[in-house]
């Protein structure tokens, strides 16, 4: 893990990610822009105008228009084509990041969704296939601690965010039955409900105090009846530790396929594409590049195609494509898939990363792919 770590951080250190936030002319880059118009009608004229971008990244238009956008910044280039039609605009603001879904004016909150998943963590592995369902909830949690000298502390009952996870395997290393895993926090934490399943709450866990240790609350994890409980009394009472009750010995046989869930998602979603992708009308053809004087090279393009329906409610959807090119550090990452700009995840999205072991030389290639095939929305009234 620590490997590809380091690969997301390196492309992080290229500065694609800041490229990215460089459309539109921002942070002193310079920016050209020089649509085509072609009216409706028989025997149109055509005209060229230059246009204001009303939107970062792109250029908002009454007709059909063609458009390139070029920027530099600190020796990245970024290209940017958009094909503008006059329908309406939506763009993926909230790319893997919780958050409210509106659709025709009206307010949703995801509350469940399943996914089904794949994993190749190398290309000499087999791939790896799981179902993964993530829902949100509130309940009450009896919490203890531990005080200095060891002895329990009761500190009652309280209302907490659930977050539950559970993994059913359908080819898996090890795994042979499901794993519930519920996560429990005072506040709500959006990136709970995101991963494969919830490690988030590390972070969020120091026994010595801290901005965040205050918000985790504890957690289950239940594997074949075999259960481990952990509540953070610190979080209600200065001074305490963890208690724990439970067997965590079996969590050998879970592990390796915990790891695959977390390898895979290396694959689709850190990657610095996001950002750009989410600065364009995506109800319109696009296309972008950003290159630096390294040999760098970061391609994507988009193209509106049907729509998905959940609980009632009708998403349109996004065909998208990435390609990336690390030059002489032997890094590639290339994916395609099916997104909602309306939607904080994609519809279905499949990836490969590939890094170069610095001390071997040798590339492995990560593999990963989701689908969602079932999504609960409660309107927000």
């Amino acid at each position: 893990m620590k490997k590809i770590a380091v690969v997301v951080l390196s492309l992080i250190l290229l500065g694609l990610v800041l490229a990215s936030g460089c459309l539109g002319g921002g942070g002193g880059a310079t920016s050209t822009t020089s649509p085509t118009h072609t009216a409706g009608g028989s025997s149109p004229p055509s005209t060229t105008e230059s246009s204001t971008s009303t939107h970062p990244g792109t250029t908002t238009t009454s007709s059909q228009a063609t458009e390139t956008t070029t920027s530099t910044h600190e020796g990245t280039t970024t290209t940017s084509s958009t094909t503008q039609t006059p329908t309406e605009e939506a763009y993926w603001e909230h790319p893997w990041e919780y958050s409210p879904v509106i659709i025709n004016g009206e307010n949703y909150t995801v509350t469940y969704y399943k996914i089904h998943y794949k994993v190749q963590p190398n290309q000499s592995s087999p791939v790896y296939e799981y179902t993964v369902e993530k829902s949100i909830g509130k309940t009450k949690v009896h919490v203890y601690g531990m005080d200095m000298t060891g002895n329990t502390v009761d500190l009652g009952e309280h209302e907490a965010y659930e977050y539950t996870t559970v993994v059913t395997p359908i080819k898996a290393a090890e795994l042979n039955g499901k794993l519930i895993l519920k996560v429990w926090y005072k506040e709500p934490v959006g990136e709970a409900f995101i991963y494969p399943w919830d490690a988030v709450w590390a972070t969020y866990f120091n026994p010595y105090g801290g901005t965040q240790a205050n918000n985790f609350i504890g957690l289950e994890m239940d594997y074949g009846g075999q259960k481990m409980v952990i509540t953070n009394g610190a979080a209600f009472k200065t001074g305490l530790f963890p208690h724990i009750e439970g067997d965590s010995g079996w969590m050998d046989e879970v592990k390796t396929d915990l790891n695959n869930l977390y390898m895979g998602w290396f694959a689709v979603v850190h990657i610095s594409i996001w950002n750009d992708v989410g600065a364009h009308n995506l109800l319109a053809p696009q296309s972008g590049s950003i290159t630096d004087s390294q040999g760098h090279k970061l391609e994507w393009s988009s193209s509106p195609d049907g729509t998905a329906t959940f609980s009632g409610v009708t998403f349109k959807l996004v065909d998208f494509q990435w390609a990336y090119s690390g030059a002489s550090e032997g890094n590639a990452i290339s994916g395609k898939g099916k997104l909602s700009p309306y939607l904080f995840m994609p519809i279905e999205v499949e990836g490969h990363i590939t890094y170069r072991d610095e001390k071997t030389g040798g590339s492995t290639t990560i593999y990963g792919y989701l689908k969602v095939e079932d999504l609960k929305l409660q309107k927000v009234s």
